[in-house]
């Protein structure tokens, strides 16, 4: 069944004096003028804020001088509620990750590397875990210049996706990815909700693909359906980025905005016993669920918590995206939506259906689908955050030989040394690892063999990477 989505055909079937009957003289709107439309520009000139301007998209709070003519559609700025349930407060352990399959995707080296994940939000705090991951973000509420979160919401969402493996304590999905944060809502000195309006969110969201260049949006919170917030999220899409949602916490039939867009991926949550979380709401918005009820999160002061919503469970989902896109970053959001689907594990009635979706997401079962007709898989060169070695990862389908693979060490362009041992995580998957030396430079070889010294084609060598390590200094 088709998401519920309320198009308006006839955008302006109501004069102005209707819209403050309804919403109330301290109401702020959205409007879209027409083309050029100097006319309108004049006569509220010091009325009309830019929202985004290049989309011909406005704010403005006294709609009493505009003429329906003058715009596409007006409509209010509504309130954006984050969507988490509980508190911030007990510290205890959780290893709820291993649900989604996502170690299968570590073990093949595919941390996220590179894949910059906006969590548009409350701000994020500097956190340990979170020390090589967190990123520039903006700000995009009114006289708020930092991304500081005061609320503690979005911190806790980048953690989900992003905490450092080192850290332990809580290990994001994609614990190598980049975090932006964009911050569209605050509270004061009084503990009242600044910002936080489709208007913000839709400011971020445009930020992230044009300001931020990121490949991936997150967005743990929802609204009411809305012309500007769905402009936007087609202007994203249509620029490659992946968009992912909450579905909402009211435990009803309720739609949610974006989640309930089609070319948005709806995260509902489910418990560590695989069952529908009691807050999820229910309805055909929900395309995947991953963990979401008594998830360990990263807090204030360096301190972790436990905490509830979906809002933790959209963040899985875009960790597990960004570990897709290191892969191969040449997917497109069909291709993503249809390994989402595809590789679930079906919880609840047979096929799609509106507590789960397609299921839980499975990310051991995605990286197999992606790598099921390939004869070997080489990661990117990683550096381990604990021991300092670099290494490298190599998933090879059994039936293959086994391709001859060496860190070959130069010292002025001279071949000093060949470094072949290796560690094996499974039975299809091994590893080279190195310590790198002052002066040197390394080159990974991969042949079919010592004799033929012929190299080998595998999935990913159309990546930037050329496996060259330069010097560290």
């Amino acid at each position: 069944m088709l998401k519920q989505i309320i198009f308006i055909t006839t955008i302006l079937i109501f004069t102005t004096a209707m819209y403050l009957t309804a919403y109330g003289e301290d109401t702020e709107y959205i409007v879209k003028v027409n083309s050029n439309n100097m006319t309108l520009m004049s006569k509220n000139k010091g009325y009309l804020k830019p929202l985004i301007p290049e989309l011909k998209i406005y704010t403005i709070s006294d709609i009493s001088n505009i003429n329906i003519d003058d715009v596409e559609y007006i409509e209010p700025d509504n309130a954006v509620e984050l969507f988490d349930t509980y508190n911030y407060s007990t510290i205890i352990s959780d290893d709820t990750y291993k649900m989604t399959g996502v170690k299968r995707m570590w073990d093949l080296g595919a941390y996220g590397n590179g894949v910059r994940i906006a969590v548009i939000d409350s701000g994020c705090n500097e956190h340990t875990a979170l020390r090589n991951n967190l990123q520039d973000g903006a700000s995009f509420v009114d006289n708020v210049y930092d991304t500081k979160d005061n609320i503690g919401h979005g911190t806790a969402v980048c953690g989900v996706a992003a905490a450092e493996y080192a850290n332990r304590d809580v290990i994001g999905a994609a614990h190598k990815s980049q975090i932006v944060p964009l911050k569209f809502i605050d509270i004061d000195e009084s503990g009242k909700t600044i910002g936080g309006t489709t208007s913000r969110l839709s400011k971020a969201i445009v930020a992230a693909v044009d300001s931020f260049d990121c490949d991936i949006i997150n967005i743990s919170c929802g609204t009411l359906n809305s012309i500007t917030l769905q402009t936007v999220i087609e202007y994203a899409v249509s620029k490659g980025v992946v968009i992912v949602a909450a579905v909402g916490n009211d435990g009803s039939e309720k739609y949610n905005y974006p989640a309930a867009y089609d070319n948005v991926i709806g995260v509902g949550s489910i418990t560590s016993q695989k069952n529908h979380s009691l807050f999820s709401n229910i309805n055909d918005s929900v395309f995947i669920c991953a963990p979401g009820d008594n998830i360990k999160i990263i807090s204030g002061n360096n301190n972790y918590s436990f905490n509830s919503g979906t809002s933790f469970s959209s963040p899985y989902v875009c960790g597990i995206i960004a570990n897709m896109l290191e892969i191969n970053p040449q997917l497109t959001l069909q291709e993503i939506f249809k390994l989402l689907s595809d590789n679930a594990e079906d919880l609840g009635e047979d096929g799609k259906d509106l507590f789960f979706g397609y299921g839980l997401i499975r990310a051991d079962n995605i990286v197999n689908s992606m790598l099921v007709n390939v004869s070997y898989y080489v990661s990117n060169i990683d550096l381990c955050s604990e021991d300092k070695l670099y290494e490298v990862r190599f998933r090879i389908d059994i039936s293959k030989n086994e391709p001859y693979c060496v860190f070959a060490e130069y010292n002025n362009g001279i071949l000093t040394n060949l470094i072949t041992q290796k560690y094996y995580i499974s039975k299809d998957i091994f590893m080279l690892r190195m310590k790198k030396e002052n002066f040197r430079t390394y080159k990974l070889l991969v042949w079919e063999s010592l004799n033929s010294m012929k190299p080998i084609k595998y999935y990913n060598n159309q990546r930037k990477n050329d496996y060259l390590i330069n010097d560290i200094k």
